[in-house]
């Protein structure tokens, strides 16, 4: 197909989604890049109970239209709405009202349905541009809604209270820690920690501003082998991913590995232009399934691929596109899947916003793989295993990152050889 091709096609497929969701035109939808003011009001107030019914009514009547399971998944999700309104609208704080409409959402059993507060967004967008923020100087690792610590930063409250990798999050100021309590300076929160024993540890933290931590990286390891981290799909992302692989055209490494395992997702469009660069055909790279509209996603390569051996890094924390990408590769037989298995949280979903300035994520289609094989609830199972060793972790090292690397060897042996295979032996 050639290019021209290609672009009648996209604007067709365009044209029918837009004419299946005339009928969602009046639905405030995320705008990428702009977060609306929040809505200050006080504590305990009249107006914060009026905020939060407005808020509430909202976010519960675009679920209702927007969701792509028209019986939410066996839940009565309009009763249990109601049942729960008045509850979430007494709430005093918008931390005490984003907790009781996430947990009404979480009846859905989907993992892209969530709530974002406007104390969440602002932190979410600081982040993003790099901005500093308190923090408690933990980097989270997230299994379903159970949460872990995978590193401490030097020079943190963490590292100053003496919390350690490897220990599961119990609870912030006694509320589950998935819900996503959001650092403040000068403010002490309270964690209850499990540790490898079984013991609990309660530990206060207070944030302090601290520099994001980055969300890219790009590196050549021993024996020439090219490095990739990326955290998200997005345009930003995209343009230093191509910058990278145009550099890897230029100098072709003896390997690449994939580091996904703290990538989140992003755009669907993008996931499939970024996987594009491991191919030199045209590949189909999702099928979704929605109320509106049934489409088929494919991408053309790049004018320049990368089509050495391949390793992705794969974990608990890859989610969305960070689990259709190594998905896809791994059912095209193009890399090696190494790590552990992902969240199995692949939707197709979209944002909209609410009139205090949060916003709500709703899934809006079902998706798959090119091959039928539908992620949600069953993630990406790895060629090679490598369990999270915390001994391992605390001592610097990365086993998941070792094992890649001695992938990357084997496939370059049997390339020499000329018994390429894409599987592990």
């Amino acid at each position: 197909m050639t290019a021209p091709q290609a672009m009648r096609m996209l604007r067709a497929g365009l044209f029918a989604v837009a004419l299946a969701l005339s009928a969602c035109q009046t639905i405030p939808y995320e705008q990428v890049g702009v977060l609306p003011p929040p809505v200050e009001v006080a504590d305990g107030s009249p107006e914060r109970a009026a905020l939060n019914a407005r808020v509430y009514d909202e976010a519960v009547g675009y679920v209702e239209r927007l969701f792509y399971s028209r019986d939410f998944h066996g839940t009565d999700f309009v009763a249990e709405a109601a049942s729960r309104r008045a509850d979430a609208v007494a709430q005093p704080t918008e931390l005490g009202f984003y907790d009781r409409l996430e947990q009404l959402v979480e009846l859905l059993d989907d993992d892209h349905t969530q709530t974002l507060s406007p104390t969440r967004r602002e932190r979410i967008a600081a982040n993003e541009a790099g901005d500093q923020r308190p923090s408690y100087g933990m980097v989270i690792l997230p299994r379903g809604d159970e949460r872990w610590v995978l590193r401490i930063r030097p020079d943190s409250p963490a590292q100053a209270a003496g919390v350690q990798p490897g220990w599961k999050v119990e609870s912030i100021n006694g509320a589950s820690p998935h819900l996503g309590v959001v650092a403040r300076e000068g403010r002490v929160d309270r964690f209850v920690f499990l540790d490898e024993d079984g013991e609990r540890h309660t530990v206060d933290l207070a944030g302090v501003p601290m520099d994001p931590l980055p969300r890219i990286e790009a590196r050549r390891l021993e024996g020439d082998i090219a490095y990739i981290r990326f955290d998200d799909f997005d345009r930003e992302t995209f343009d230093w991913y191509k910058t990278q692989f145009d550099a890897l055209a230029d100098a072709p490494p003896a390997g690449l590995i994939v580091d996904l395992r703290s990538n989140g997702g992003g755009s669907l469009n993008l996931t499939g232009l970024m996987l594009s660069f491991l191919f030199d055909r045209k590949i189909d790279f999702a099928v979704t399934t929605g109320r509106f509209i049934n489409r088929i996603y494919n991408t053309l390569p790049p004018a320049r691929p990368y089509l050495g051996p391949v390793v992705i890094l794969v974990g608990p924390a890859s989610a969305s596109g960070g689990e259709l990408y190594p998905a896809v590769a791994q059912e095209q037989g193009r890399a090696v899947i190494v790590g552990e298995t992902t969240r199995g949280a692949v939707i197709l979903s979209r944002a909209v916003e609410l009139a205090d300035g949060g916003a709500i994520r709703i899934g809006i289609s079902d998706m798959t793989t090119p091959g039928g094989v539908r992620l949600e609830k069953r993630g990406v199972t790895p060629d090679i295993v490598v369990e999270t060793d915390w001994n391992e972790i605390r001592a610097g090292r990365d086993p998941g990152l070792t094992t890649a690397v001695a992938q990357i060897e084997r496939l370059r042996a049997e390339a020499a050889a000329g018994t390429v295979s894409a599987l592990p032996v």
